[in-house]
Order: C-alpha cells, then sequence, then structure tokens
C-alpha cells in the first residue's frame, strides 16, 4: 500500500467512527444539545501535489450543520478535500459547527503546515571510480523548506559504508571490485516524505602490464612484441621506439635502416650510429574510462654489424688528407657510399679503393662535414652500416674585430673577436701592455692617447695554428662639460644674449631650440643665440636647449635652461587729485607683473616705501597685479605737484613708472628750510609755514611743548626752530600751533627721522662672537661671518676680499683662495643717506705646509765641538719644531749639539708640525764625524 492510500483509508475510518458515537448520543439523551467537543481530524502538515481530507467531528442533536472555511474559500459538509498546486504560506481551516434546532455554534480551527517536494533528485559527479582514488559526488533535490540527504554505497547487494549530508567521498573497496552501486535519498524535513536516485559506479583499473619479445635484435631483421595489460573495462595501448608513436594492442617492429622497404603496416624506422646500441621499447596502456596510463619499458640491445670507421691516423683536418673504411662485411657483391643519406660520387679529390672499401679525400675540407654511410649488398637485401658522423678540423679564417675604430674619452666600448674555426679557436687581445682572452673586450679611455692597434689573435687549439687581427683605434674627447652662459632670466621686448660651451676633440657643433609650453618657437646653429620674447604676457616660461656634437664621433650632449620671462604693464594710481594741506589721503597704485614687482612712491622729492600688496586677480597668462597703498599727508605750498608710482620688476629690475599731477589746497604746515636731510651732530631748521602772517606761533614736539634751550633756538617771531646740533632722541613729529583771529590752527606736522651712522663695525662669527685680528681656515674649507653695525637708514654693507668686491650681504659664507695664504678682509658699512662709511678688517689666513723642510747648518761634526742647527719649512700659520739626535728629542727650531764619542756619522731628524691643522713633515740630515785629535794610530 502507498503512503497516500494508507493515509485516506486513516481519515474514512475516523469519520465513520465520530458518526456512530453521534447517533448513539442523540438516543440517549432524546432532547437538543451542543454542538460540543468540536475538532478538525487530519494531517498537520501538507505537501504540494498531494490530495489531502480532513472531517469536522462535533457532539450535537438533533443534528449540525458543518461550514468550512480556508482562506476565501467556504464548502459545506463534515468532510473537506483539497489539493495544492504550488507553494504557499501557512494555511489555516475554520469548521463551524451549528445546532440546526438550537441555532447555536462553535467554531474550530487547524493550521496547517505546507511543504513541496521532494522531487527533482539528482547525483553530481564522475561517471565512474578509480582504483586508489577518491572520487566526490553531490545530491540536490527539489523540497520546501529543505531537504536532509543520505547515501548507501553498496556492491552486489552487500551494503559497504553510508553516509549522511549533500555530499560523500567514495574510494573502491578493493581492487577486484569491479562496479559499485551508489544511493542518494532526499527527505523533506517537515513532511518527512522522500525520494531517491542510484548510480552504477564502474571501478576503472589497469595492472600487470608486460612486455613479450626479443632484448637483443639484430639489424636488418625483424622482431615481434606484445604488450599485455590487465584494464578494466578496457585499455587503448600505444607503442613508443626512437621518437615515434605506433597504435595498437600487439605489433610487429620492423628493425630496418632507414630506407629499406617496408615489409609490415606497423614498423619503425631507425638509424643507428654505433655498433651496439641500447634503446628503449615502450608500451603505454591508458584506460578507456579513467584515462590513467601505465607504462612498461624494455631495453633493446641493437646490433649492426657493419659500421664506417677512419683509417688515417690522427683527427679530421682540413687542408689534410683523409680516408675512411666501410668494416665488416666478408667480400661483399658491391659497396656504396652515402654522404648525408645521398649517394657520394667520386671526384679529383675524393677517391676510391678498387673494392669500394676505402674512401680518401686529398685534401679534406671543413665542406666536407656530416654523414658517411656504406650500404653492401652480400646476396641479400642491401644492408646500410652504421654512420660515421665526420667533424673537420679547421681554420682559423678570416679573423674580424667589430666595435668601432673611432674611441671617445672616458666611454666604455665593447669589441668582439670572429673568427671561422673548428673547434672554437682560442682568442687573445693585445692592447699596449694590456692582455685580455675570450671573445669579448671592453675598453674605456681616461685620456688622449695617439692611435693605437687592437689585435685579436686565434689560436686553433687542437691543430695549432693561429692567425692575427688588427683595428687602429682613433681616441678623441668630448663632447662634455657642456654650458649655456647668459642672464638667468628673459625680459619681454628686450634681447638677452646666451653663448654655449663644451669640451670636443677636435670641434664641436652647437644648435638651439627654444620652447615655449612644450612648443618650439626658434632654433638656430652655432655657439650664440641672441632671444627676444614677445611683448605678449602669455609668455611666462621659455625654455632654452643648446646641443653640443663632436664633428668626428657625432657624440651629443645637451643642456637646457628655464628661463621665467619678466614684465611690466598695467599700471595705474587710483586716489583723488586734488588734496588739502594737512588732511591724510590714501593713493593705491596697480601694476600687472611677472614674476612680481616691488613699488616705491615718490612726492616733493622724497620715496616712500608705503603698504605693498599682491592682489591675486590672475589673467590668461597667471600675470599677478601687485597693489603699493600710500596714506600721505600734504604740506607744502605748491599748488601742484606730481605724485610718482615706480614699479620694478623683482627679476630683471626693469622699472615703470607713471605719474599724476595733485592740486594741494594750502594750509599750515611744518617743513623743513633746507632740502638736507637731518643729521645726527649736524645743524637743523625748521619752519612754520602759511597762506598769512599769524599772530603767535608755538612749537610742540610729539603732542608736547617744545621750550627753547642751549642747542634749540627760535627766531624773534617764533616761526622758525633751528637745532645747533642734532641727537639721534630729536626725532619726532614736529607741528605749529598758530594763533590768528579765531581760535589755534594745529599745523601738519612734520616727521623728523634723524639720520645717524654707522657706529663702529665689527666682524663676527655666526654665533656673535668676535673674531680677532687674523684667523684661519682649512684648504678648500667655506667661512660664514656677519658684518654688525648700527645705523639709520639701514646701512649697505660692502665686503672686499683682497682689494675685490666679495658681496653686497651683512653675513657672507665664501672659501678662501691661497695662494696667497694671508688675505684682507674688509667690511665697510655705507649710509645712504648721509654717505658716512665705518670700516672693519680682520685678515684671513689658509693654512699650508709644512712644506719645503731644510737643514742648516755644518756639513759635517768634530768630537767635543759644539755646531749650532736650524730647521726651517715653509708653513701658515707658523710650525712648532722637533729634533731626533741620538735617540733624545729637542724641541724648537735652533739646537746646539756636541759630540762626545768617536762615531762615523750622526743621523739627525727633524719633524715640524703646523699649529693649525696639525699636519707634520719629516727630514733627515747624516752627518760624517771627525775627530782632528786623533792620528790614527
Amino acid at each position: 500500500m502507498d503512503p497516500l492510500s494508507a493515509c485516506l483509508l486513516l481519515l474514512t475510518c475516523l469519520a465513520d467512527f465520530s458518526a456512530s458515537e453521534t447517533e448513539w448520543g442523540g438516543a440517549v439523551w432524546g432532547s437538543s444539545y451542543g454542538p460540543s467537543s468540536v475538532q478538525i481530524v487530519g494531517v498537520n502538515v501538507v505537501t504540494v501535489g498531494i490530495p489531502y481530507g480532513f472531517q469536522c467531528i462535533a457532539d450535537c442533536y438533533p443534528d449540525c450543520k458543518y461550514t468550512w472555511t480556508r482562506g476565501n474559500v467556504t464548502s459545506q459538509g463534515p468532510e473537506l478535500s483539497f489539493q495544492l498546486l504550488h507553494v504557499v504560506p501557512t494555511q489555516t481551516l475554520s469548521c463551524t459547527v451549528s445546532n440546526s434546532e438550537t441555532g447555536d455554534a462553535s467554531t474550530v480551527q487547524k493550521t496547517l503546515q505546507v511543504t513541496a517536494g521532494p522531487s527533482n533528485i539528482q547525483i553530481s559527479g564522475p561517471t565512474y571510480l578509480t582504483y586508489g582514488a577518491e572520487s566526490i559526488f553531490i545530491c540536490s533535490a527539489s523540497c520546501y523548506p529543505t531537504c536532509s540527504f543520505s547515501w548507501t554505497v553498496s556492491w552486489e547487494g552487500e551494503t559497504l559504508s553510508k553516509a549522511q549530508g549533500s555530499n560523500i567521498s567514495v574510494t573502491p573497496y578493493t581492487g577486484t571490485v569491479q562496479e559499485e552501486n551508489l544511493i542518494c535519498a532526499a527527505m523533506d524535513t517537515v513532511s518527512h516524505l522522500y525520494i531517491s536516485r542510484s548510480l552504477s559506479l564502474p571501478v576503472a583499473s589497469i595492472s600487470d602490464i608486460s612486455i613479450v619479445g626479443d632484448s637483443t635484435v639484430t639489424m636488418g631483421k625483424q622482431y615481434t612484441f606484445t604488450c599485455y595489460a590487465a584494464c578494466y573495462p578496457s585499455c587503448s595501448i600505444v607503442w613508443k621506439y626512437m621518437g615515434k608513436t605506433y597504435e595498437g594492442n600487439q605489433v610487429q617492429i620492423p628493425i630496418y635502416h632507414q630506407g629499406d622497404e617496408k615489409k609490415f603496416s606497423c614498423h619503425l624506422e631507425i638509424t643507428f650510429n654505433d655498433y651496439t646500441k641500447i634503446e628503449p621499447l615502450t608500451c603505454e596502456a591508458t584506460n578507456t574510462i579513467s584515462h590513467s596510463i601505465s607504462t612498461f619499458v624494455r631495453n633493446l640491445t641493437v646490433i649492426d654489424p657493419i659500421s664506417v670507421h677512419p683509417s688515417s691516423t690522427g683527427l679530421p683536418t682540413g687542408e689534410r688528407p683523409f680516408s675512411l673504411q666501410c668494416v665488416g662485411p666478408q667480400n661483399p657483391a658491391s659497396i656504396t657510399w652515402l654522404w648525408n643519406k645521398l649517394p657520394m660520387p667520386a671526384s679529383e679529390r675524393v677517391l676510391f679503393s678498387s673494392d669500394n672499401s676505402t674512401m680518401t679525400f686529398n685534401p679534406l675540407l671543413h665542406t666536407d662535414d656530416g654523414l658517411y654511410q656504406c650500404v653492401v649488398a652480400d646476396g641479400g637485401p642491401p644492408i646500410q652500416s652504421v654512420g660515421y658522423q665526420m667533424q673537420v678540423n679547421y681554420g682559423p679564417y678570416g679573423v674580424g674585430i667589430s666595435g668601432g675604430d673611432i674611441l671617445t674619452v672616458g666611454v666604455l666600448y665593447h669589441f668582439n673577436c670572429s673568427v671561422d674555426c673548428y673547434p672554437a679557436c682560442l682568442l687573445t687581445w693585445t692592447w699596449g701592455n694590456v692582455t685580455s682572452h675570450g671573445p669579448h673586450f671592453s675598453l674605456q679611455i681616461e685620456e688622449l692617447i695617439p692611435p693605437q692597434l687592437l689585435t685579436c689573435i686565434a689560436v686553433n687549439p687542437l691543430i695549432g695554428v693561429e692567425l692575427a687581427g688588427e683595428e687602429t683605434i682613433q681616441v678623441i674627447a668630448g663632447p662634455t662639460n657642456i654650458q649655456i652662459s647668459g642672464p638667468g632670466f628673459l625680459t619681454a621686448g628686450v634681447a638677452s644674449n646666451f653663448s654655449c660651451s663644451a669640451d670636443c676633440y677636435s670641434s664641436c657643433s652647437y644648435s638651439w631650440t627654444l620652447t615655449e609650453e612644450g612648443l618650439m618657437i626658434n632654433t638656430a646653429q652655432g655657439n650664440t643665440i641672441s632671444v627676444t620674447p614677445s611683448t605678449s604676457v602669455n609668455n611666462v616660461f621659455e625654455t632654452l636647449t643648446c646641443t653640443a656634437q663632436d664633428t668626428v664621433s657625432h657624440l651629443y650632449i645637451s643642456s637646457s635652461l628655464s628661463l621665467p620671462v619678466a614684465s611690466i604693464s598695467d599700471m595705474s594710481i587710483v586716489g583723488n587729485r586734488t588734496v588739502t594741506m594737512g588732511q591724510q589721503y590714501t593713493f593705491s597704485c596697480y601694476a600687472a607683473c611677472y614674476p612680481s614687482c616691488y613699488i616705491i612712491w615718490k612726492y616733493m622729492g622724497e620715496t616712500f616705501q608705503g603698504d605693498n600688496i599682491e592682489i591675486p586677480i590672475l589673467d590668461s597668462a597667471e600675470n599677478k597685479t601687485f597693489s603699493k597703498r600710500l596714506e600721505i599727508t600734504f604740506n607744502d605750498y605748491f599748488k601742484s605737484e606730481p605724485l610718482t608710482c615706480e614699479a620694478v620688476n623683482t627679476l630683471s629690475n626693469a622699472t615703470v613708472i607713471l605719474t599724476v599731477d595733485l592740486t594741494v589746497v594750502e594750509l599750515f604746515s611744518v617743513r623743513p628750510t633746507t632740502q638736507a636731510p637731518p643729521v645726527a651732530g649736524e645743524p637743523f631748521s625748521l619752519q612754520c609755514v602759511g597762506p598769512q602772517e599769524p599772530a603767535t606761533i608755538t612749537w610742540l614736539k610729539n603732542k608736547h611743548k617744545m621750550p627753547a634751550r642751549e642747542r634749540v633756538h627760535l627766531s624773534p617771531d617764533n616761526t622758525t626752530i633751528t637745532f645747533s646740533y642734532l641727537f639721534r632722541a630729536d626725532g619726532g613729529v614736529y607741528q605749529c600751533v598758530v594763533v590768528e583771529d579765531g581760535p589755534p590752527i594745529l599745523s601738519v606736522g612734520y616727521l623728523m627721522q634723524v639720520n645717524y651712522g654707522p657706529d663702529a663695525v665689527s666682524i663676527l662669527n655666526p654665533y656673535g662672537g668676535p673674531v680677532g685680528g687674523l684667523m684661519y681656515a682649512q684648504p678648500g674649507s667655506t667661512i660664514e661671518l656677519q658684518c654688525v653695525t648700527t645705523c639709520y637708514p639701514v646701512c649697505s654693507i660692502s665686503w672686499f676680499y683682497g682689494g675685490l668686491l666679495l658681496a653686497t650681504n651683512s653675513s657672507i659664507s665664501f672659501t678662501p683662495v691661497a695662494p696667497p695664504y694671508t688675505t684682507p678682509l674688509t667690511c665697510v658699512a655705507l649710509n645712504p643717506a648721509t654717505k658716512q662709511n665705518f670700516t672693519a678688517e680682520i685678515t684671513v689666513g689658509v693654512s699650508d705646509g709644512p712644506k719645503n723642510m731644510v737643514i742648516e747648518g755644518p756639513a759635517s761634526l768634530e768630537i767635543g765641538v759644539t755646531a749650532t742647527l736650524t730647521c726651517s719649512a715653509d708653513c701658515s700659520p707658523s710650525c712648532s719644531f722637533q729634533w731626533t739626535v741620538y735617540g733624545k728629542t729637542m724641541t724648537g727650531s735652533v739646537i746646539d749639539i756636541t759630540v762626545n764619542r768617536y762615531i762615523s756619522e750622526e743621523s739627525i731628524s727633524c719633524q715640524a708640525q703646523n699649529k693649525f691643522t696639525g699636519n707634520t713633515a719629516t727630514t733627515n740630515e747624516t752627518l760624517s764625524v771627525s775627530d782632528p785629535q786623533w792620528c790614527g794610530c
């Protein structure tokens, strides 16, 4: 009975039982009651595609009416049947029971879980098993909500193993098993319904492979070999011999010389090169299912009774006689010769003996290389001999040197020596006193030398013949040290000249390219070029490239300069054109500059630095507009006075000037009586100036009343104040207070800045310490110094080294030159306003020595007589001296020594040590010693 039939039978039995119980209950009570004990009888899980029946039962009298509800579907009667066609959410069944007499009703519900499947079961994996190897299989099926999987592996009805899960790994049980059965069962985890699928898997195997046949074979005879292999289900077999492959299960291999007639459909063409040769014969069996391969190899010893041998002593050598002999046949009917498988005819230099058993070359050429065989006919089919591979020893011929014959100083060159030679010749290079071996030779020359021979000598190592090849090498220099001289920038609309130089031998040619933003705008030839940038503001940078090419080697070198183009344009002054005395006004000067400008103002003979502003407004050429603001209070009578703005390019120092005329409305003001600036220690006067004569005048300094005193005098009408001589402290804002008919009028002020200095000038080290009057430096070292003074306005600083201008900065860093070894270094501070200057000077020495050491004194010594010796050396600064005389040391440049013992000579050593660097030098003298009192008795 299938599961569906069993389920329907159970439902029917339950329904019959409930009906019987209801009828019995009604007979007992005899009066209406119910419904009570209402319930739905049926399964709790339904599977898509399977029909199900449900029954609603209740205690009810006289009878009940049943109403079913499932979703939107309503039906009548105590039984309900339905079948789901697709997966839906959980279903709810409702049964409402009502008493037909009393109308009382009761409802009961049942929740059904919905499942689907299992269906569509599949096993994925290989279609066979391989003995000794693991195979993986995967089982899949359609289930809702999920499936569980179980496996069974069996052989001839006997279960070998079981497993759980969707995957299984199967290894054949034993080597004798030819087939295993694999079963996968998929069960729905909710409904517990299941489905299964099985696979019958053959077990692929291969074993016991062997070859049956002879192990020793003779040239010209036919042999049969058989390969056996135990396989399941079957194997394909191939043979391999001498690089060839033969198909089949049983094969007859015709062992013949190449060129013999083929007598079998499967054969082997083989060429042997020796009397006995061992060659492997391989049988390869491949399982037709698993494609696994098993091989068996048998080594065959091949015998050939005929061969070719040299009959001449020594190696085959070109330009000499040489003979070959056909060895092995006994009185053959005929002998013919082959060269590289082709018939070998006789010629003027190739001769055969009367029986053709010997072939002689006279002379042998290197083109005679090749395979030589003799073919012997002796009553049966022709037999081809073992071949003799002849390699002719020859050469050397045609020694050649490649790599160039013109060399440039400082460049590494590689040369190759080629020669026709066998075996390979030994090569020896000769370059002056230098010898090298091998086919390659590298050479780098560091200085100019006359033309010289480079030689390569080739020697055949077997026959001892040698041949030389030569190349005359010419040496040239350059190009090197390329330099472009000229300004570090360009000015729009102005020609700038540049020159190019390089070291070449014998000469260089020069070419120029000028590019702007990667585009070439000019080219020129020669070592000089003149460049005039366009006045357009679009060219911010231009690149100038010089290429120097050696006129002999044609090697070249290049150098480039990136040159900014300095420009000034679009100047303007913004501000009032009419101003009133004593009032403050603001003016702005604008200029489009590249790379930048500094701007100064000039008015009434005075210069104003003002307030510099860079305005980040860029045009297409990326030029920046610079601005300077000037705040000024007018204090002069002149009705019309020019106000000037000067823009100076920071790169080119080119200046553009713009002037506007200002109309000045007069009021009272204070101004100097002279054009000379106020200078400390000198007289100076100020005057209160206005349009009319005031009643009284009072003077103020920095808003405070200024009385007369010993060196400060007022004119009788107080219009002028005079300083007999100025102090620095006299600086400040001076004003006059004028009283006319009305209230006092405060004049426009005059800011007096007293110019002074320079005071004492000092030369200091970078840490602010003094350096003294004399300082020393190591040769090639750098000295850093600073020049310090007090000055208003700020003094300009100039350094002079050896009387020549060195720098114009307050701090310098330079390397002293030598000789001379002591040079004056001067710092000059100049006040630009007062034109006064002050100087500080030191001496800079460059250490040197000791060198040129000399010991001066008598040429010989006398016993008992004191001798004076002087040691001197060129030292900067001075050296100290140490003597070594008869094992003792003494110091000082001058020593007195007395010899008190008779010896034939005395050795004297003097060491000089530089007191600054510590460097030392030593000189030695050997003086003869005599005794005038000794008679020699």
